[in-house]
């Protein structure tokens, strides 16, 4: 079932950027510019179509987070399927359960999901045409479209009737929103009685130092990855704003040395490799790897001295 779909991915991912046309690389430096100069902190789509199909790292999916390495994966693929796999249990979804993903990139998860876990049916909404349009397309030729609903819609203005769905997943898309809480109190409203949400996100890390400069670099850095600065605070702040949602058994859980890591690791090797470097466009590289750095020591070394912590939250809105 999923063959067709990991084909076309496959074909898409691998495209180099060097063969791209002339039109389509100023388009591409445009967007990161307006990245920059963007004052809305709205640019969360414009962000996804500079990192489109090509500039990533994936080559059979195109998953878009940075996966999941607590056992090892030997490629990002089989990282960012342990992160949707990660999603589905901490979610515990099961085959009656009517799921709603909020932010759904490229759609991967929402097939793994389907296949591996087969809720009774997933509703994903996005923000990013290009994204909506290619995730359609790819869930109907893997044969799901009767159990998956792929649209556009808002994280912070769900379109959806009170207690419409029994879980709400959004997977490293929550930062973006504007704002967090907002997303929480309308996923704490359509969820059912007894509903839950879980949430893979990143976040500072507790009791983090930021002097001025470093403050003035951090800024532009959360501009460019379109990381909303009201969503910035840590893990116990974090469970209180679950709490002040409505929801019970809040948990955030850090789980950032079996991500962060390991994904700059492999963005670093991989970026080593020439056939590789050629497909990513440059903008992209620098975002990626801005110190240039060539090895886990140039890593460390060129480092900032800030780290974001990357969590695991669930809650579940009461029973009565």
């Amino acid at each position: 079932m999923r063959t067709s779909a990991m084909v076309n991915s496959q074909n898409l991912a691998t495209s180099s950027w060097a063969d791209q046309s002339f039109a389509r690389k100023v388009l591409d430096f445009f967007r990161f510019a307006s990245l920059l100069l963007n004052p809305s902190r709205r640019g969360a789509s414009t962000l996804y179509e500079l990192i489109s199909t090509s500039n990533y790292f994936t080559e059979r999916t195109l998953f878009r987070n940075l996966g999941y390495w607590k056992d090892s994966p030997s490629t990002l693929d089989d990282a960012c399927e342990a992160m949707a796999r990660l999603a589905g249990e901490a979610a515990q979804l099961g085959p009656n359960d009517r799921v709603l993903d909020v932010g759904f990139g490229f759609g991967d998860q929402d097939m793994y999901w389907a296949e591996h876990f087969r809720p009774k049916q997933i509703v994903g909404i996005n923000v990013t045409e290009s994204q909506i349009a290619l995730a359609q397309r790819r869930v109907a030729e893997s044969g799901l479209s009767e159990r998956v609903t792929l649209q556009k819609g808002s994280a912070t203005q769900l379109a959806f009737e009170a207690a419409s769905f029994d879980k709400v997943i959004a997977l490293e898309s929550a930062f973006h929103f504007d704002t967090r809480e907002d997303f929480l109190r309308e996923a704490f409203r359509v969820l059912k009685p007894g509903g839950r949400i879980v949430l893979l996100d990143m976040i500072p890390m507790p009791n983090q130092k930021v002097n001025v400069l470093l403050r003035f670099a951090l800024s532009i850095g959360f501009q460019l990855w379109q990381m909303n600065e009201k969503n910035l605070y840590d893990r116990e702040i974090y469970r209180g704003k679950l709490r002040a949602a409505g929801f019970e058994s809040a948990s955030v859980m850090s789980i950032q040395e079996h991500v962060a890591p390991h994904f700059t690791r492999y963005v670093v090797r991989q970026l080593q490799k020439p056939e590789v470097a050629r497909r990513i466009n440059p903008v992209v590289r620098w975002m990626l790897n801005p110190a240039g750095a060539r090895d886990e020591s140039e890593i460390k070394r060129k480092s900032v001295g800030y780290e974001l912590d990357y969590v695991l939250a669930v809650a579940d809105k009461p029973a009565h």
